[in-house]
């Protein structure tokens, strides 16, 4: 009340590489072989698939050729059997689809809207904060200190009335609006932008009388100048005025600790870039 009392790579050689390789391998192989030794033993097989060896090895094509047949060509001796097997059945003809089929309805992305409505005093801080920044830059206040006086005083309601007569948002007495330049200050401390102006000003003048200790100007604010002297220049003991102090610094520190105020004096959650 102011002015009362990823998995593992895998290498893999490219196809034509390994190929290449193999090809070379089995023409070395060949080349290495000698023209030497007799080619067959049995005299029944045909020597006519050795006729390419012999006309590249001289040796062998004078002497008597005898063939050495592996058991394994007898394979390809056999007559050839003839497997048959069932024609493949061909595959279902798929079903054309219903010309009358019923097209799901195209449903909408549900949109970001809030839950939760803001509350009324939510409300009542957000229709506030126009007025309330214009007052603390007319005067060079911090406005987050004005928020929590706000806060404390009358819970940011602009009708609100004290027992002692404080009035407004800011809880300022007629005598102090009228000091700070308020005309008919019974009445025009309900106007809210007015009633913040004169807070404002009222708070520029402690933090000038007291060098910015924080605590005497709320102590001063809650129970006057005279009270503060009358103390010596520390906070009076008077339980309403000490608690006023804690409650107000606590929840300014709060504020503090979650918002900033920018260069162009707006409010900006800490963390965010804004100007």
């Amino acid at each position: 009340m102011a002015g009362s009392a990823a998995p593992p790579r895998v290498w893999r050689t490219p196809v034509w590489i390994a190929l290449a390789s193999a090809a070379a391998f089995a023409s070395g192989s060949l080349q290495a072989q000698p023209c030497a030794g007799p080619l067959g033993e049995r005299a029944t097989d045909s020597l006519e698939r050795f006729s390419m060896i012999s006309a590249q090895c001289a040796p062998l094509a004078s002497a008597p050729m005898t063939v050495h047949r592996a058991a394994q060509l007898d394979l390809y001796e056999r007559p050839v059997l003839a497997i048959t097997t069932a024609p493949a059945a061909p595959p279902p003809a798929a079903s054309a689809p219903a010309v009358n089929a019923a097209v799901p309805p195209l449903v909408a992305p549900p949109l970001n809207v809030p839950t939760v409505p803001p509350s009324r005093d939510q409300l009542r801080v957000m229709s506030l904060a126009p007025a309330l920044m214009n007052a603390a830059r007319e005067s060079e206040v911090d406005p987050l200190l004005l928020h929590a006086i706000a806060h404390i005083e009358s819970r940011h309601n602009p009708r609100a009335v004290s027992k002692a007569g404080a009035r407004g948002v800011m809880q300022v007495m007629p005598a102090t609006g009228k000091r700070f330049g308020v005309h008919n200050p019974e009445q025009g401390l309900f106007d809210a932008a007015t009633n913040l102006r004169a807070s404002a000003a009222y708070l520029r003048t402690l933090r000038t009388r007291y060098g910015d200790d924080l605590r005497l100007m709320l102590a001063a604010y809650n129970a006057g100048e005279g009270a503060v002297a009358k103390y010596g220049g520390a906070v009076p003991p008077y339980p309403e005025t000490q608690a006023y102090v804690r409650d107000v610094l606590a929840v300014y520190r709060r504020l503090s600790s979650t918002f900033s105020v920018s260069d162009s004096g707006v409010l900006v959650a800490r963390g965010d870039k804004k100007s």
